[in-house]
């Protein structure tokens, strides 16, 4: 393979992937640090705005507050916005991420409906050479890596998945023109899985009237809190455009980046009957106050997480009618925030209705798909018109799956330890090594927004940081005149002992999850891997920074 044949004007400086929010950010802060620069961002899909571009299904929105999730960049914008809800459902997001490319005329250097297949390393002129699904060839001296890390979804490993007759679909892949009321009028519906963006979908289609039953078929019980979202008012919203700096230096104040921090005080400093009063002011409170607001040991000290997590369970005890039903939906085997917390607006009221029914798969396994439904091993047949995948993603290294890829002395950069070609994988079983989360071994010139090893908060906060930090390190290139950047073996090392040493103690990193890495999905991603960095982003702004001021250290050059 080679670079002969490929049409300069498909020979750029820096190349993009992925046109969400990482990948706009980026073009946006590159585009103005380096004007003459040839620059190209490739996208999959026909428009702007990645995640929320692909999940339109009905209830999406996000669970961090509107006002912290707009970009501190863009002033102007955030004085024209107006956010209608405290927190945006998905079209509303759509439309100001597509806001933020129209008023900053970014739409010129995306080319949309554009699917990478394979990208190839050419060590003598150190460059990278893409090819898409049309056989379309590009070459780049930079790449910037915004692929996202919830953006492959997954299909449940279930025998027959193919066979069913009837309309069938992952939520990440929604039908367009949708209407709840039209298009599911009376129809059986079955929901397989219980994570974050079933519980907004589950919510939405049970309220729907005209529905003939919904199936729910649960393996894993999921923690979730009530969201408490509300209109934006006019005057509301006069208020968060005065307070933005302030809202924005919070949000940078904070381990995740969100509005909410810790109590400092351990749960067993605090009087019962003072510590349930707490407990009931955080559960009355809006967003992930219920989550990132508690004591300062619930997920580090295992009794503390049980007294709080048995204060959950109570809840959902109140709100299902069925005793029976809300001992299947509070989970057994992971304590509440050691995954991240789903929001939710009625989604355990949804039980209650008559042709709401909840299938644990756990305890009666799903047996088969079949051309009409859903056969379990007791024998039981559920006929199903409408079957809907809500079994998330393979997160975080899987964006990185989607692309054959040929890295530095052609080694791939997911597999096992031995390819077919005798080649040991960058990242075995899917296990990442970094540098800072930008960069990555036997990867140069690559630079990742939102990759393994980064902090995973509220995203466009930590989208902002990681485009700095990848433009800073693309003006130093240019500075010196390097077209090649690679980390060192011993700073990869060092960084990714770091990211193990950060988890340590904590809860979460005990509890499977696409944050520890586990997707029974997925081949390779059967035993837990330190996937993000649980550390507080302010260590790991510091480090970045320190890098930094000293020469990029950690990084070789030429």
């Amino acid at each position: 393979m080679g670079s002969v044949g490929i049409p300069q004007e498909q020979v750029y400086d820096v190349l993009i992937i992925g046109a969400g929010l990482s990948g706009l950010c980026s073009l946006y802060h590159i585009r103005q640090r380096f004007p003459s620069w040839r620059v190209k961002l490739l996208e999959a899909g026909s428009d702007v705005g990645g995640t929320w571009y692909w999940n339109r299904y009905p209830g999406a929105r996000f669970d961090c507050e509107s006002v912290s999730y707009g970009f501190s960049w863009d002033k102007d914008l955030l004085q024209e916005w107006h956010w209608k809800e405290e927190f945006s459902p998905q079209p509303e997001t759509l439309k100001y991420i597509q806001r933020v490319a129209e008023r900053n005329d970014l739409r010129k250097d995306i080319q949309f409906d554009t699917r990478i297949r394979s990208a190839y390393w050419d060590e003598s002129n150190h460059t990278w050479q893409f090819i898409d699904e049309s056989g379309r060839e590009y070459k780049t001296t930079f790449f910037v890596s915004c692929l996202g890390f919830l953006s492959t979804p997954t299909l449940p490993n279930i025998p027959g998945i193919g066979t069913f007759q009837g309309e069938k679909f992952h939520t990440s892949h929604w039908p367009k023109e949708f209407d709840l009321s039209r298009d599911f009028a009376g129809k059986r519906i079955g929901v397989i899985g219980t994570g974050a963006t079933a519980i907004q979908a589950i919510t939405e289609i049970a309220k729907e009237p005209s529905i003939k039953s919904l199936h729910v078929f649960q393996r894993t019980a999921n923690w979730s809190a009530p969201l408490r979202n509300s209109e934006v008012t006019p005057e509301t919203m006069e208020k968060y455009k005065a307070e933005y700096e302030s809202i924005f230096e919070r949000c940078a104040s904070t381990p995740m980046c969100f509005l909410h921090q810790a109590d400092p005080r351990k749960t067993a400093d605090v009087p019962e009957e003072e510590r349930l009063a707490f407990w009931e002011s955080l559960y009355a409170r809006p967003g992930f106050a219920k989550w990132l607001g508690a004591f300062s040991d619930t997920y580090t000290d295992r009794t503390a997480n049980k007294l709080y997590s048995d204060f959950m369970a109570n809840k959902i005890r109140e709100r299902v009618h069925d005793p029976a039903v809300a001992e299947k939906l509070i989970p057994k085997n992971h304590g509440f925030g050691t995954r991240r917390v789903p929001l939710e607006s009625g989604y355990f009221e949804s039980y209650n209705r008559p042709n709401v029914h909840l299938v644990d798969i756990r305890e009666i396994p799903i047996e088969a798909v079949n051309a009409q439904g859903i056969l379990t091993s007791d024998g039981k047949q559920y006929d199903l018109d409408v079957l809907i995948f809500a079994t998330g993603f393979n997160a975080i290294t899987g964006a990185f799956s989607a692309i054959e890829w040929s890295a530095k002395d052609g080694r791939p950069l997911l597999g096992s330890s031995d390819t077919e070609k005798g080649q040991r994988a960058v990242w075995v079983d899917h296990r990442p090594q970094t540098f800072l989360g930008i960069t990555a071994p036997a990867m140069p010139n690559m630079f990742m927004v939102l990759g393994p090893h980064q902090p995973f908060g509220n995203a466009t906060r930590s989208i902002e940081h990681a485009a700095q930090v990848v433009s800073d390190l693309l003006q130093y290139c240019k500075d010196n005149n390097y077209n090649y950047v690679e980390p060192t073996p011993e700073a990869v090392e060092q960084w990714t002992e770091h990211v193990v040493e950060c988890g340590k103690g904590s809860l979460s990193n005990e509890v499977d999850s696409w944050m520890t890495g586990i997707n029974t999905n997925v081949s390779g991603k059967q035993t837990r891997s330190v996937a993000r960095y649980a550390g507080s982003a302010l260590e790991y702004r510091r480090r970045c920074e320190a890098s930094k001021l000293a020469g990029w250290k950690g990084l070789q050059f030429a």
